[in-house]
């Protein structure tokens, strides 16, 4: 790194600590590698400032860039479109595990919005088939070109549906052997940082009151789809791990486990249908 390098490094990791950026440094060095490079020409340098200025609006750094990285895999993102997370990576690892996918197996993608599970878990098993359901218009057409631009348009086993989990007749759907959801699980009255709540699209965050009303719909939909001991995977808030066990216990699942996601946090539960 240069010196004029590391010296507007440092100021830019001031202004985005002046911001209230959570990880000021991490946010710099993500900036000037996209949008500087190895060039420093004006108009690489007015894209940064225009970018370091959208950052400091708390404007979440995975639409300025256009990406997120998740599993190795980067996918294109959006306003518009939920940010997937990084942490992600273990519910992806565990779905596409042997011992729980079969060989050739079907996996069903609830709320995929730009298709981080199910197109992470082709990615690692180019045998498994994969239908990906997501209601709306914008996540769907991020869906659909990280799906092209991952997977190629000869992925024919890979399957992206618009519809509305509420409207849709689970009896309708194919069966599959495992089942992934990151369904909206934020409570109504939750108060979320700016990122969050002014530039994430709400439907892609809340989920009713006690954040639990599209996860019980995931639940209900896994319940048809899945085998005798298929697999359902849910990502949820750390703060809901009971209350999924409860809900999933409820609806007659079995060997129900709080699973730690990537980053050490009680955000996965994995349960079997009886």
């Amino acid at each position: 790194m240069t010196v004029a390098r590391a010296t507007l490094q440092r100021e830019v990791t001031r202004r985005l600590t002046r911001a209230g950026v959570w990880d000021p440094e991490g946010d710099a060095r993500a900036l000037l590698d996209r949008f500087l490079g190895p060039d420093d020409a004006a108009s690489a340098q007015a894209e940064l400032e225009r970018a370091v200025a959208e950052r400091e609006e708390r404007i979440p750094l995975e639409h300025i860039v256009g990406m997120a990285l998740v599993d190795g895999a980067t996918y294109t993102v959006g306003t518009g479109a939920f940010i997937p997370r990084a942490e992600s990576t273990r519910i992806i690892e565990l779905a596409a595990a042997p011992e729980i996918l079969r060989r050739g197996g079907a996996v069903l993608d609830l709320c995929a919005g730009v298709g981080t599970l199910g197109i992470g878990i082709a990615l690692r098993r180019p045998d498994a088939r994969v239908t990906l359901i997501e209601r709306d218009e914008v996540p769907m057409r991020y869906l659909r070109r990280n799906i092209a631009r991952l997977l190629g348009s000869e992925r024919s086993s890979v399957t992206a549906v618009q519809a509305d989990l509420y409207e849709t007749d689970a009896r309708g759907l194919a069966p599959a052997d495992v089942v992934v959801a990151n369904a909206p699980y934020v409570p109504q009255d939750l108060r979320l940082l700016p990122e969050w709540a002014e530039h994430q699209p709400r439907e892609a965050l809340y989920g009713g009151g006690d954040g639990l009303d599209l996860i019980r719909r995931a639940v209900e939909v896994a319940r048809t789809v899945l085998p005798a001991q298929g697999t359902l995977l849910l990502e949820h808030d750390r703060a809901q791990p009971e209350a999924v066990r409860a809900l999933l216990e409820a609806q007659g699942f079995a060997e129900v486990q709080t699973v730690l996601d990537s980053a050490g946090e009680t955000r996965i539960t994995r349960a079997a249908r009886r």
